[in-house]
């Protein structure tokens, strides 16, 4: 523990431990030259979307082999949200089946469920992982299920071995929600060639970005023609489409149009170009951040288990435990952080188990929600504490640079940790 030092707080009048103007942590990069040449070269040949053509074909060959060759179709959507619905609608889930899902995470790889009218079944997580608990999944099975979908939250990859052993015992489909976790590892192997089917978001925050995009790989036939029929009508679905009998649907598809621009796919292709650089830098960042965060009693640090490697570490997400800091509570102790300069605030993830779209039966989606399943706080003490003790700081990722930030952040908490009596 360094040596205590006594200031007053800046929440108090004192002078703030961070002296850099924010922002702190910039992302996503700015473009290099050789974007902006292809962006504006694209311009001029052709800024429609003609099937798996130009850029878009090249971002899909580009992931094939960043997963090292272990899917063998790749499919680009507009959003990660309707790569994981097409994951859905593939594997046939339709209303009145049932989806084991993890009761935090980001909504958007569980809500799309409730557009198929299926049911999520929601069960608690592993409070060092945020990953959906192995030991809760059979207890939630019924005759209607027919998947589990897999989120390696926060770029932690889930319990792969013990999941995927339930599903091959009760025969049910597994799908890999990858969006934190682009180039994580499980007992070696990437995440995202572990189930059925998985997606990976490109929004602008993750480490390999498209602006607004997200990307689905399968091994399956049968995924991959019904997941392009969903959103890629016409040319793509004409030229891909494999099976004879999906064949035939090629001129309308199944009546959305869910594609990526050739514009995102360009931004995608040089961010995909970059991942390695800045996985190896978010690494070292994010390693020593919390090497310098886990002297304070007060926060819990994510450690990863032994079986496995971040890559993305998307989010940084420590834990605050009120009761290891003379019950300050956890919003007096942020106002204080950003008193001092820190960028930091609550999740933006709270658990399911609070929000209407998951407890209110009538939602007015549909005008039959009888069969809805609904869930009320308390369901999930897991999930739930981890939405109430979490604090988000930035996803530092330019090493050796961000070291001066990351030192000033560990002064300001150790500032508070020091004078705690003027929060008291």
């Amino acid at each position: 523990m360094p040596k205590k030092t006594e200031a007053i707080l800046a929440i108090n009048g004192g002078i703030p431990a961070v002296t850099l103007t924010p922002p702190h942590h910039i992302w996503p990069p700015a473009p290099t030259e050789d974007e902006r040449r292809d962006l504006m070269q694209q311009r001029e040949l052709d800024i429609g979307i003609k099937g798996r053509v130009g850029p878009i074909r090249v971002f899909e060959e580009l992931f094939k082999d960043f997963l090292e060759h272990q899917v063998q179709y790749a499919i680009t959507f507009n959003s990660g949200t309707s790569a994981l619905l097409a994951a859905y609608f593939a594997l046939g889930i339709e209303e009145g089946d049932e989806v084991i899902a993890p009761a935090i995470t980001y909504h958007a790889a569980v809500s799309c469920l409730y557009f198929l009218r299926a049911n999520p079944v929601l069960v608690d997580v592993e409070l060092d992982t945020w990953t959906i608990d192995p030991a809760k999944i059979e207890a939630a099975i019924s005759p209607r299920t027919k998947a589990i979908i897999v989120v390696h939250q926060w770029g932690h990859p889930a319990d792969m071995d013990r999941i995927l052993a339930i599903a091959k015992k009760h025969r049910l489909k597994v799908i890999e929600d990858c969006s934190h976790a682009h180039g994580s590892r499980y007992k070696g192997r990437l995440v995202g060639t572990f189930g059925e089917v998985a997606v990976f978001s490109l929004q602008t925050n993750k480490l390999i970005f498209a602006g607004e995009g997200g990307i689905l790989v399968t091994n399956s036939m049968e995924v991959h023609d019904r997941a392009t029929l969903l959103g890629h009508y016409r040319d793509r679905s004409k030229n891909e489409v494999i099976s004879k009998f999906y064949q035939q649907f090629w001129v309308t598809g199944y009546g959305l149009k869910l594609r990526m621009s050739p514009y995102n796919a360009i931004t995608a292709i040089h961010s995909l170009a970059a991942a390695h650089t800045r996985i190896a830098m978010r690494k070292a960042c994010l390693e020593y951040f919390s090497e310098k965060l886990r002297v304070f009693p007060e926060l819990t640090i994510l450690q990863p288990r032994t079986e496995v490697e971040l890559g993305a570490w998307y989010g940084f997400k420590p834990r605050y435990d009120s009761s290891k800091f003379h019950s300050i509570s956890r919003q007096k102790y942020i106002d204080a952080l950003v008193a001092e300069g820190v960028d930091v605030s609550e999740p933006g993830s709270p658990a399911f188990s609070s929000l209407p779209l998951f407890t209110l039966k009538d939602d007015q989606m549909f005008r039959n929600r009888d069969t809805k399943k609904v869930y009320q706080p308390g369901d999930f003490p897991q999930a739930e504490r981890l939405a109430r003790e979490s604090l988000s700081l930035p996803t530092f990722s330019r090493w050796p640079d961000d070291k001066k930030a990351m030192n000033q952040y560990v002064a300001a908490f150790q500032k508070l940790h020091d004078n705690w009596q003027e929060l008291a």
